[in-house]
């Protein structure tokens, strides 16, 4: 007997496969390893999301031993990955996605210029282009707080009062949100970007100043048409192909004659490795 309707199940393998692809480019882009670096995802339409098994590392991570939670961080029972318990974090990913229906992805690393920001207690300047285009100004540090229902308050606080998407946990790593997984990913590659550039430029002894206020709004204002122009034809193209993508419960066929399992289609993890930091601009 199937868990869920056909459709919430194909969004759960939507999702568990590109969680599960997402956190190779953690990895990747050097913002990993280990079993360190944590990508959960919202699954559409549902009071659900997924997220990466406690104890793997990232070379063990697949499409169905991804973990399905509850928005409570609750494990779905009966579900591929439930024998492994989510990653430690998943009351912040939780309590994130309570927190705003905004919300469609979370990321929490401890990539290492991130993380020595966090270190001496300092945000990340707005002194490129890329931290104007990104986060629309500092990135903020949060002071050092526990347990993890606190630092979801203290989270949540502070993406509301500003726009960064990214916060930096003092003394800790980095959590970043976005709308979608992929979104969530990127806005922290972007932070070790900057991180790193401040870090290295500094290193020569340069004075670098923060952009002027009304750069970064102008700045910030072109990435968010660009972003609103990209969304209604991602919008347009999912209702031009709505209902083209069959089911996948067991044994079910899919378009080409192949059979698969309703969480973990074989078509969709064939997703290209693409890097997340194109279309930045």
């Amino acid at each position: 007997m199937n868990r869920f309707e056909p459709r919430i199940e194909v969004a759960v393998a939507r999702v568990r496969a590109e969680v599960a692809r997402l956190h190779k480019l953690l990895v990747r882009g050097g913002l990993a390893t280990w079993t360190s670096g944590v990508v959960s995802g919202r699954v559409p339409d549902s009071e659900l999301f997924v997220i990466k098994p406690g104890g793997l590392d990232h070379s063990e991570l697949a499409p169905d031993n991804m973990v399905l939670v509850d928005l409570d961080g609750n494990v779905v029972d009966g579900t591929p990955g439930a024998e492994h318990p989510p990653t430690r974090g998943v009351t912040v990913h939780a309590a994130l996605y309570r927190h705003s229906d905004d919300i469609g992805g979370v990321v929490h690393t401890h990539s290492p210029y991130a993380t020595a920001f966090a270190l001496r207690g300092e945000s990340v300047p707005a002194v490129s282009t890329t931290v104007a285009d990104e986060f629309g100004g500092p990135v903020p540090l949060l002071p050092y707080t526990g347990p993890d229902a606190e630092v979801a308050r203290e989270v949540a606080a502070v993406l509301d009062a500003q726009p960064s998407r990214a916060v930096l946990l003092e003394r800790h790593g980095a959590y970043a949100v976005g709308e979608r997984p992929r979104d969530a990913v990127r806005a922290a590659v972007l932070l070790e970007d900057a991180a790193r550039a401040v870090q290295l430029a500094r290193a020569t002894g340069a004075d670098i100043r923060p952009l002027d206020t009304g750069d970064i709004a102008r700045i910030r204002d072109r990435r968010l048409r660009v972003d609103a122009e990209r969304r209604a034809a991602e919008r347009d193209a999912e209702l031009a192909t709505a209902g083209s993508y069959p089911t996948s419960r067991p044994g079910s066929t899919r378009t080409g004659g192949e059979t698969g399992s309703w969480t973990t289609p074989g078509s969709i993890g064939s997703t290209p490795d693409n890097d997340v930091r194109t279309n930045t601009q």
